[in-house]
């Protein structure tokens, strides 16, 4: 006997499970619909009950709803599971998203995530159909389709308009994404670039133009990168050439500019070289998450050289910088992917000459002009919670010129910090910073509640006093981590207006300015320095 558990009336929610019931991407979120809607006898349930069960594919999904219908007295018939092959046409659909990968290797996940993306139904219904043999069922097909592939050679062939250039002949090798046994080959000489590769799918030239998640178009990328560092200036790009050629010996090519396409340089005539050895920069060849944040950081690094906008060339900077320190953090967010980067510069100064010779001009006075404090401490420390934040950010700091400032402005937080013993939770703020927990732990008892405030003005006055040798480089990671990061938050966040909309330099382009060049020294010393970089577990 059917169970006749149910509601008469339509439930409040019933929207959310209606959109379930819909998702044609995973039959269990069209169960779970089917559980909800079981439970109310309203119109709303009853119709999309009879949708499933007379369209669904899924077998168990039309039974069950079947199963809800006939619960609540409705007079259905189920038909019975059709024999054979779920979907007629799934080795044409295989092959289909196995081409579209234009040969670049690919890994099961890659192949999954783009079965479900372009043919959710038909993925839904073979993982339901195939269970726990799915991804064999997947593999074993793909292994059919590769035996029918023929080999292709392609040749890129990059001239450049530069007759007086004379560089002898450098052979590289280039890996690509999944493998593992071959690479590209990049050849520079003189103002050409030949890169010559070998997939097995036959690749449309022409997505090896537009396309830049394909593997040949990243190493054109790869090589153009490196030849405009080789050179040291701008060198127009006078055409491109692209060759397929099969084994069998048929070759096409597509030649650029053509009528409907054009060659956009990279560069412009602005561009006056960076200050980078191609030594340096030959992991970009390689096919890891450092190589990633070289040729990312470069690509902003050199754009950041051909304007004349400051507010644009900041942009470009920090785009640079991020992909530097996102590569330190492995993961984690922002603030540790400073912390990590920020220790790295300063237990490494030999690595950062050119930057610690910059600090070592800049005094007090420039430092107070250029870095708008009060603005910055205000605004990273606005409430009375992050009090104890401004205390440990106030203790990693041992540099004269820092210090100087920070006691200039401190009495804009005399008052949080005299109250700080009414904080709620300051115990465990504290503890969360090991190298201040002991001024809280060694002062909690006094009997004068204005001992912290009295602490942090004595620490910040000794180190102006007396400071402490070798801290320069605290000034360029306070400004390209800290005060950068501020700026950068300002500006990208639209809570300034669009810094080109000027009739005239303001004080905020000047103080760019300044910042650009600090960044950038920063910047080539940190990518001249990637052998030595360091990760985040």
């Amino acid at each position: 006997m059917a169970n006749k558990d149910f509601e008469n009336k339509k439930p409040n929610n019933i929207a959310e499970y209606i959109t379930l019931a819909n998702d044609i991407s995973d039959y269990r979120n069209r169960l779970q619909a089917i559980d909800f809607l079981s439970k109310y006898k309203c119109f709303e349930s009853k119709k999309e009950l009879y949708r499933l069960m007379k369209t669904d594919r899924i077998f168990e999904v039309k039974e069950q709803a079947f199963r809800a219908l006939q619960n609540f007295d409705e007079d259905v018939r189920l038909t019975k599971k059709k024999k054979g092959k779920p979907v007629k046409t799934i080795n044409d659909k295989l092959l289909i998203l196995h081409n579209s990968f234009n040969g670049d290797p690919y890994t099961l996940t890659d192949f999954k995530i783009k079965f479900k993306d372009v043919y959710p139904y038909v993925y839904d219904i073979y993982n339901y159909e195939k269970k726990s043999k799915f991804e064999n069922f997947i593999t074993s097909s793909i292994k059919t389709f590769a035996k029918n592939k023929i080999k292709h050679n392609y040749s890129i062939n990059i001239n450049l308009d530069a007759s007086d250039i004379s560089i002898s002949r450098e052979v590289f090798e280039m890996e690509y994404k999944g493998s593992s046994e071959t690479n590209d080959e990049l050849v520079i000489e003189n103002n050409t670039v030949i890169i010559k590769c070998n997939r097995t799918a036959k690749i449309n030239l022409i997505n090896i133009v537009f396309s830049e998640s394909n593997s040949i178009h990243n190493q054109i990328i790869k090589s153009l990168i490196y030849y405009y560092i080789r050179v040291n200036r701008f060198v127009p790009i006078r055409n491109i050439s692209i060759n397929r050629i099969k084994q069998t010996g048929e070759e096409t090519m597509l030649s650029l500019p053509t009528t409907n396409i054009g060659i956009e340089q990279i560069l412009t005539g602005k561009f006056q070289g960076v200050d980078i050895s191609t030594v340096n920069i030959n992991d970009i060849f390689k096919v890891n998450d450092k190589s990633k944040a070289i040729q990312y950081a470069l690509t902003y690094l050199l754009k950041s050289k051909i304007t004349d906008e400051e507010s644009e060339r900041f942009e470009k900077l920090w785009k640079s910088f991020n992909a530097i320190y996102y590569y330190f953090g492995n993961g984690a967010n922002e603030n540790e992917s400073h912390r990590l980067m920020r220790n790295f510069i300063l237990t490494n100064p030999t690595l950062f000459s050119k930057s610690l010779h910059r600090a070592r001009s800049i005094t007090a006075k420039e430092l107070r002009e250029k870095v708008r404090f009060y603005e910055l401490l205000s605004n990273d420390y606005d409430t009375k919670e992050k009090i104890v934040s401004f205390i440990a950010f106030i203790f990693r700091y041992q540099n004269k010129i820092i210090c100087k400032n920070l006691l200039d402005n401190i009495s804009y937080f005399e008052a949080d910090l005299k109250d700080i013993f009414n904080l709620d939770k300051v115990e465990s703020k504290f503890n969360k910073f090991d190298y201040i927990k002991d001024l809280y732990h060694n002062n909690k008892s006094s009997t004068d509640s204005e001992i912290i405030f009295k602490k942090i003005k004595e620490y910040l006055g000794n180190k102006v006093k007396n400071p402490a040798t070798n801290t320069e480089l605290e000034i360029i990671v306070f400004i390209c981590v800290k005060y950068c990061y501020y700026l950068r938050n300002k500006i990208f966040h639209a809570e300034k207006q669009d810094l080109t909309f000027r009739f005239a330099k303001n004080n905020l382009i000047f103080e760019l300015e300044w910042v650009n060049e600090v960044l950038e020294t920063l910047i080539i010393e940190l990518i001249s320095a990637n052998l030595s970089w360091t990760r985040r577990n």
